[in-house]
């Protein structure tokens, strides 16, 4: 009888492990369940966040590009700003001395190569005899009555002005008619 029970007790106890085993088992399954359904949720979650990053990245590059030109350019014009002054004596100097004089060439080839390299760096004069006064670029120092030019056009420039682009480095000082 002892040994009955023992048996019992041994097959109860193995049923007992079995049952144990197998809510384990379930147990792990239900979790690896769980697991895999999370992982492609998961998985939008990085791709999303990846996507975003990318194109703040992205955003972040040409804002920074942005910037850069628009620094390059400024700083451009008030280096350029700065050589104006020098450019009009230049001018002047050409326009007060004789025709046939050494000195005129001279100064006239140097203020040619002033000329081509503010052309280069993408500078343009702004203000020409007969063109139509505009007061985005131009200065009116005088206003004059002419029956030569046509009203609201410029009959006589004073001081050149230059823009880089669309900026304007210095207005164009001019009689108005």
């Amino acid at each position: 009888m002892a040994k009955d029970k023992n048996r019992k007790k041994e097959a109860e106890n193995e049923k007992e492990a079995s049952e144990t085993e197998k809510e384990t088992a379930a147990a792990e399954e239900s979790e690896e369940e769980k697991k895999e359904e999370h992982v492609p949720a998961e998985k939008d979650e990085y791709k999303d966040k990846f996507i975003r990053l990318a194109a703040d990245f992205d955003n972040f590059k040409k804002r920074s590009k942005t910037e850069k030109e628009g620094i390059y350019n400024l700083a451009v014009a008030d280096t350029v700003a700065k050589f104006l002054p020098v450019i009009d004596d230049m001018e002047r100097a050409c326009a007060a001395a004789p025709e046939d004089s050494p000195l005129k060439k001279g100064v006239d080839q140097v203020a040619a190569k002033f000329a081509s390299t503010l052309e280069q760096l993408g500078v343009t004069p702004i203000g020409e005899k007969g063109e139509k006064f505009d007061v985005s670029l131009h200065e009116a120092v005088m206003h004059c009555e002419s029956d030569e030019f046509e009203e609201g056009s410029v009959i006589e420039v004073f001081q050149k002005g230059y823009k880089l682009g669309d900026k304007v480095v210095r207005y164009a000082k001019v009689k108005v008619n």
